[in-house]
């Protein structure tokens, strides 16, 4: 509930000056820091063997052009998430994620992202009308959330559409983008795959590239980067009260909260019945 006030408090920004706010500003942390340590690499591995096997099976060898270009990956890869679950009231998500049962619930529609804005064209007869700039933090339906891919660790499979990008890519030796290209596709394609362990949670996350991160305190007392990400707020289409907070004076408090900051936003309790401080 903390952080959710917080965010109520100091997380809503307001476009163009607008009186309600537009966008939910939320923190995406590094995908080094994330709580599985396999994050990115079950993907590097499985590609790395699709391609052996591609070798393999047609008396070539692409491994060297592998290893310069895609060699230890994960440095040169400054992706960050946000993670979403299907999972709305869900009691191990509560567990887990939502304070054990002390917290809130955040539920969102993706299919409300907006495009993205037109180029802004320079106007020769108002000069000043020319300091348009794009906020970099706000999203558009291209960043849609990718639907995680959840493999078992010995048996990788790479979607082949994937293999065969990075196979003509590295046989493209010609080509002075490839490196270019490479990290493009490994920027799509590394955030999907999680290990099998963690598909009950159902997650899609919003993936971006970030290349300035600010630094909050991790858990372990050291710096942990982060980005801003200002989700719109016509995504937000309810709130759940975690199950141990769960009352109607709650969601009365809660309302009256979103009031205050000129959001109209429904708010339910959670209806499961679990208590965590017995």
């Amino acid at each position: 509930m903390d952080t959710f006030i917080s965010m109520m408090e100091h997380s809503l920004f307001h476009q163009n000056d607008n009186l309600e706010p537009t966008h939910l500003i939320m923190w995406a942390g590094h995908s080094s820091y994330q709580n599985d340590p396999t994050e990115c690499k079950l993907y590097f591995e499985g590609l790395r063997k699709a391609i052996e096997n591609y070798c393999l099976n047609n008396s070539c060898n692409l491994m060297e052009e592998y290893d310069k270009l895609i060699n230890e990956p994960e440095r040169g890869l400054s992706l960050y998430f946000i993670s979403f679950s299907e999972q709305e009231d869900d009691l191990t998500m509560w567990r887990g994620y939502g304070q054990n049962g002390d917290g809130i619930s955040l539920g969102f529609d993706f299919d409300k992202l907006p495009g993205a804005p037109l180029m802004h064209l320079n106007d020769k007869n108002n000069p000043e009308n020319n300091n348009y700039q794009l906020d970099t933090r706000l999203i558009y339906n291209r960043n849609y959330p990718i639907k995680c891919v959840y493999t078992e660790p010995n048996d990788i499979k790479i979607e082949e559409e994937t293999c065969r990008r990075t196979i003509q890519n590295l046989q493209d030796k010609d080509n002075e983008w490839r490196d270019v290209i490479q990290h493009l596709i490994d920027s799509k394609e590394a955030p999907k795959y999680k290990h099998f362990k963690y598909e009950a949670e159902k997650e899609h996350r919003i993936v971006k590239i970030g290349e300035m991160p600010k630094f909050r305190k991790g858990k372990d007392g050291f710096p942990t980067p982060y980005i801003e990400v200002g989700i719109p707020i016509s995504c937000l289409q309810q709130i759940i009260i975690g199950p141990c907070q769960a009352s109607e004076n709650n969601v009365k408090r809660v309302k009256a909260l979103l009031c205050s900051k000129l959001l109209n936003i429904p708010v339910k309790k959670s209806i499961i019945p679990y208590r965590n401080k017995i």
